[in-house]
């Protein structure tokens, strides 16, 4: 009961900590003619420091995804990262059991907070987090590392444009 009251408390935190950010950047996500998703940072200064927590990006799906294929092509987005394979499946599954899959105008946040825990909201509730040494840093790195596929959408995001 005690641990309960304990995660229900960081949540609100948490959710409390998201709501003192500031955008950064907004950019959207397309492929070829298709609009997949339109994305957001945020963080406390509105000014984006790579590897600096607290901080949010909001996505919000144009197009019904499964879970699996979330999953997935964050997997495929990892590949450009030295993460092993047992890590990109451990990770993988965890992601798995914490993300539903979406349809348009559906909302999943992810706030990394100073610790380095990445919490999960899918249409402003919370669903789950990951607290594992490496995860914040490759799973933002997905949108905001400069060597990306997505330059032009990275800095926009950042705010370099």
């Amino acid at each position: 009961m005690v641990l309960l009251v304990l995660q229900i408390g960081l949540v609100c935190a948490n959710e409390s900590a998201q709501n003192d950010l500031t955008v950064v950047g907004r950019s959207n996500f397309s492929v070829w003619f298709w609009d997949i998703y339109d994305i957001e940072l945020k963080t406390p200064s509105g000014i984006y420091e790579a590897g600096k927590f607290p901080l949010s990006l909001e996505l919000t799906y144009k197009r019904e995804i499964s879970n699996v294929e979330l999953v997935d092509e964050t997997v495929n987005q990892w590949e450009r990262f030295n993460i092993s394979e047992n890590q990109k499946k451990n990770w993988a599954k965890q992601l798995l059991a914490i993300w539903p899959s979406v349809k348009p105008a559906d909302k999943i946040t992810f706030y990394i907070d100073n610790e380095k825990i990445t919490y999960f909201y899918f249409n402003d509730q919370f669903i789950g987090k990951i607290d594992q040494t490496g995860f914040s840093d490759a799973f933002a790195s997905i949108w905001l590392g400069l060597n990306g596929p997505y330059p032009e959408m990275t800095k926009k995001l950042i705010g370099s444009t």
